[in-house]
């Protein structure tokens, strides 16, 4: 029943939980100097139709902004929380509240700081300076309006030291929401560099680092785990191991960079060719494999001949050199009751197979 009710109020969302808890903390806030203001009243030093109007407009107020950001139309705008305009209301209430209040005036003190030290801390600095001038402008004026009409309850020299006191303890807050902005900046920005750091180490322990194709590790998992479920569901899966023709002969005649080059060229084109269901991985040196998931023979032979046929068209150009390369592949549909090394054996013969029969060729069984 509570978690219905708090779901109700605050909604699921975490993000708009705290921000309506935050709000909902500056409501109670506002209804405590509401209830300052009604002792006020009970003891004869406030006026109750001045009073009512400022409860109404203040608590209201504070109503519409949870309202506001429970519907979810500050959603749109640059800042959900609505922070800022929070504080300028919650200021100018507490502004009101202290021109009414007459000899409880001090009471209000309190809460003001509360709604500042809430909200400041969620602000940049600038932000905060700003809204401590806007909170020294109005008091200041407050003060001494109230002081020039009303002496005897607004002695000028006490709240000349009531001015003083703001004007130490409110830039102070400023310069502390400052400094905590500046803490939670730097936080943020360790967290995105960490973030991409593990980004990084998963690549690098699931990726090949010169083709960006997957490496032998991975893929050997999810070799397994399409062999477990096609044991399960019954289906089938085919699998081409794939070789570079005369690789050696390229890092010989053109260099070791030529041959990273024609590797890289590869691993671009046969993700451009192949399905999105498929899966092409760095076996080792020029040896790739590529994996295709519930795929019948037909099909598959189909799809490795388009990459066989893609390859044999491009010439690679390379430091002033035109390379060009061809491939040769062993494919095999993997059988019922037959574990992973059974497949990959039968797919090495077949691709032993090619390569004796001349290359720049797909072999199937």
């Amino acid at each position: 029943m509570l978690e219905q009710l708090s779901q109700l109020l605050f909604t699921a969302d975490p993000a708009q939980r705290l921000r309506l808890r935050q709000t909902g903390l500056a409501l109670v806030l506002m209804a405590v100097c509401a209830v300052v203001m009604q002792d006020g009243v009970r003891l004869g030093e406030v006026a109750a139709p001045a009073v009512a109007i400022w409860t109404a407009l203040s608590v209201g107020g504070m109503v519409l902004f949870f309202v506001v950001i429970r519907a979810g139309w500050a959603l749109r705008l640059s800042d959900p929380s609505l922070t800022v305009p929070q504080m300028l209301f919650a200021l100018a209430s507490g502004v009101g509240a202290y021109a009414l209040i007459g000899p409880l005036r001090a009471a209000v003190f309190p809460v003001l700081v509360m709604i500042l030290m809430f909200g400041m801390f969620g602000l940049r600095l600038r932000a905060a300076l700003w809204i401590t001038a806007y909170a020294l402008t109005l008091f200041g004026i407050v003060m001494l309006w109230m002081s020039w009409r009303r002496p005897a309850v607004y002695p000028p020299a006490v709240e000349l030291v009531h001015f003083l006191a703001l004007c130490v303890a409110l830039p102070g807050i400023s310069v502390l929401a400052g400094r905590v902005s500046r803490i939670r900046e730097r936080l943020r920005a360790q967290r995105e560099d960490l973030s991409r750091a593990l980004e990084q180490i998963r690549a690098m322990a699931t990726r090949d680092e010169l083709t960006g194709l997957l490496n032998r590790r991975h893929m050997q998992t999810l070799l397994e785990q399409e062999a477990q479920r096609c044991l399960r569901g019954g289906h089938g899966y085919c699998l081409a191991l794939i070789d570079l023709d005369h690789f050696k002969a390229i890092n010989d005649r053109f260099g070791h960079g030529a041959g990273d080059a024609v590797l890289r060229e590869f691993a671009a084109i046969g993700l451009t060719v192949i399905r999105g269901a498929d899966v092409l991985a760095r076996w080792g040196g020029e040896e790739f494999v590529l994996m295709l998931a519930e795929t019948r023979m037909p099909a598959a032979r189909a799809g490795v001949e388009r990459l066989r046929h893609a390859i044999e068209t491009i010439t690679l150009s390379h430091e002033g050199h035109e390379i060009s390369f061809t491939l040769s592949a062993g494919l095999t549909e993997s059988h019922p009751r037959e574990d992973l090394g059974q497949t990959l054996e039968r797919a090495d013969k077949l691709l032993y197979k090619a390569k004796s029969e001349g290359r720049n060729r797909v072999v199937f069984d």
